[in-house]
């Protein structure tokens, strides 16, 4: 049993630390795609399957129930009412790029035949306007106020977030399915954007919710890299505008001269590259991040990345909790001031998955496992935690304490966290490899097989792993021919003790590099590595400026934090007391919330009584304690029984415990 520090708030003291040079070069990689990534792992391949054959379905059906897809075919049609919310065609857009991504992992005639009928309806209600603009609330509730303008306001219209999500559909619909009428729409709008906004005599019109940046990113490289596909657009394509205009849109934050201002909340207080702390709606904050990464990724601008490490650096040191979560303030659905982070925050699931997408992308451009760590933290924690192990009930918040009263919504007034989670878990594939031209880099632990080429020859990759419920993780690396490359394996900041063996050796010489182990040599077929990673039962202390956690310790085993639930805990979850001597134990309970290992050990339970305050008598109070079995589980698990207290940050001594 060992105690550590909240690598989230203190991540510097966890991390190996690394020369200068290694932590701040830029060192850019290229993802393993996923169609060339097969997963094949105990622990995600089930997942996988439920949400491929519940979640997808059942999120369409509800959206279809509401009548989102009617929305278009009533622009189609010329005018009826709007069901929903301003955001719904975004999140129609998100769906099909999410189960893109699904397709292009595992065919699916019926799924690819459904979305197929969505995509002709959406591009019917685009081809009503000569400049394909479509966002049917401001059609059909505000049509004067297109992108925001005469008096509207793209923060309540989501007009540019709408049709950002729209070309990120495109995109991934055609890298999965080769099929062109989505991204037609697609750009088509996109060309209409960079025909508006932009320097004068242009407007400017920025986002007033973000996400718009890394799609037309995606659409600029997508051209880039098939020029032949521009023949089969409708309108004449010049990629280079697409990447001005997230230049220009990046760029004008906090500029409000001819339009609104959305301030702190949409990030637009000030220039972002003068922003010191990351601030406002968290999930337009982790989306308006990832957007400057990918932009840096292409222009190559020094300004981009210095200010996302800064504002990543403040994130996670300060304004991050320990599942991987963001946003402690409900009112705004974001931000909180450093170290501000209640255990009854709002932590939205959008904000989590919003943080996964920056974490991938701070990965890729500098290769620093730092990024993968807390990518890893938050897909385990913060975003397997917002839906059901059944896949058709969903959490908006993930707070690290609630009562009883908290339990799952079948659906919500405000859906958009189950489409921003079928696209990161669409995605996943893509997230466990990532390349240069003479290394391969392991990300993730997940039981795969990979197909990639590295320094000019062409290598399979399998990886066989029990993770995260053990740390033995096994590489077959099978290259046509002898090469020499390298294999980079992330070296996770909760493991202390790591071992490698190459072909049954161990190897204790390895360089580490950016907190990887870096297993440089000539590779043949048949060749082995065998990377465990202790995982014993860690006690995780917060920051002391984080005062809701003083006298408080978390529970965490490998990537997994676990937290304590009413139904394992009969004697209650707020009034327990884990001394710090306690004994801890990870048992395996195959039969348990689908499979997992908890921890158990010994607790006291704590009863408070108060005197009343008379004349005679000054208000004191008194403690009883008994010594109690308790039971935790992984956090992603929770509220999925019925319905009972939860608890993360567990008090150590009685005077911690609530009453």
């Amino acid at each position: 049993m060992k105690v550590a520090l909240h690598s989230l708030l203190l991540l510097a003291l966890l991390v190996p630390q690394l020369p200068a040079q290694d932590a701040k070069s830029p060192h850019p990689l290229t993802p393993v795609p996923i169609q060339q990534v097969k997963i094949e792992d105990e622990f995600w391949t089930p997942k996988l399957k439920v949400w491929r054959e519940v979640t997808i379905p059942d999120c369409f059906t509800k959206f279809e129930k509401e009548g989102t897809l009617g929305n278009f075919d009533a622009v189609r049609d010329g005018g009826g009412e709007f069901h929903g919310q301003a955001w719904y065609d975004g999140l129609t857009y998100e769906m099909i790029r999410g189960c893109a991504d699904f397709l292009a992992a595992q065919k699916d005639p019926a799924l690819e035949a459904r979305l197929d009928g969505y995509i002709e309806r959406i591009a019917a209600a685009a081809a009503k306007d000569p400049d394909g603009y479509l966002n049917t609330y401001t059609q059909l509730k505000e049509p004067t106020h297109r992108w925001g303008q005469n008096d509207g306001d793209d923060n309540r219209q989501h007009d540019i977030y709408n049709a950002g999500a729209m070309i990120e559909a495109g995109v991934h619909y055609y890298r999965a399915t080769g099929k062109t009428r989505l991204l037609a729409v697609a750009t088509r709008l996109a060309n209409h954007m960079t025909d508006l906004m932009g320097p004068a005599p242009r407007k400017n019109i920025i986002p007033g919710h973000s996400l718009a940046e890394e799609a037309l990113v995606k659409l600029y490289l997508l051209f880039r890299e098939k020029p032949d596909l521009k023949a089969q657009m409708p309108v004449p394509v010049e990629e280079k505008r697409y990447l001005e205009l997230v230049e220009f849109w990046i760029g004008n934050h906090g500029n409000h001269e001819g339009r609104r201002d959305f301030g702190p909340y949409g990030q637009d207080h000030k220039s972002v590259f003068e922003m010191e702390t990351i601030e406002g709606h968290a999930v337009r904050a982790t989306l308006l991040c990832t957007g400057l990464v990918a932009a840096y990724s292409v222009n190559g601008r020094e300004e981009y990345l210095a200010t996302a490490r800064r504002l990543w650096d403040n994130m996670v040191l300060r304004r991050m909790y320990i599942n991987g979560g963001l946003g402690a303030q409900a009112q705004i659905e974001g931000f909180a001031g450093d170290y501000d982070l209640p255990n009854n925050g709002y932590l939205e699931t959008c904000a989590a998955i919003g943080a996964g997408f920056f974490h991938r992308n701070m990965n890729l451009a500098l290769a620093d496992a730092r990024y993968a760590d807390e990518l890893e933290r938050v897909l385990y924690n913060g975003v397997l935690s917002g839906v059901s192990l059944k896949g058709d009930t969903y959490f908006y918040e993930n707070p690290l304490e609630a009562d009883a009263k908290r339990t799952r919504w079948a659906w919500h007034s405000c859906p958009c966290c189950p489409p921003m989670f079928v696209k990161i878990m669409g995605a996943l594939p893509g997230y466990i490899y990532a390349q240069d031209p003479q290394a391969v880099y392991v990300n993730l632990f997940i039981g795969s097989e990979a197909d990639l080429t590295v320094a000019d020859t062409k290598v399979h990759i399998k990886q066989t792993t029990r993770y995260p419920w053990d740390g033995a993780v096994r590489f077959n690396i099978e290259p046509e021919r002898e090469a020499e490359f390298a294999v980079h394996l992330r070296l996770p900041a909760w493991c202390e003790g790591a071992s490698v063996a190459i072909n049954g050796e161990t190897k204790k010489d390895y360089p580490k590099v950016r907190g990887y182990a870096q297993l440089q040599r000539k590779w043949k077929k048949g060749d082995t590595i065998d990377l465990t990673l202790p995982m014993p039962v860690l006690r995780i202390k917060a920051n002391p400026k984080v005062t809701a956690d003083l006298g408080r310790v978390a529970l965490q085993r490998g990537p997994l934090v676990y937290c304590l639930e009413g139904p394992d805990n009969p004697s209650g979850v707020r009034n327990l007391c884990l001394p710090s001597e306690t004994p801890l134990q990870a048992e395996p309970q195959p039969n348990l919330l689908g499979g997992i290992t908890v921890i158990q050990g010994k607790a006291q339970t704590v009863q408070k009584t108060e005197w009343p305050d008379t004349l005679y008598r000054p208000a004191t109070q008194a403690s009883s304690m008994k010594e109690v079995e308790f039971t935790a589980i992984p956090y992603y698990a929770n509220a999925n029984r019925e319905p009972g207290d939860l608890q993360v940050w567990i008090a150590e001594t009685p005077d911690r415990v609530a009453p």
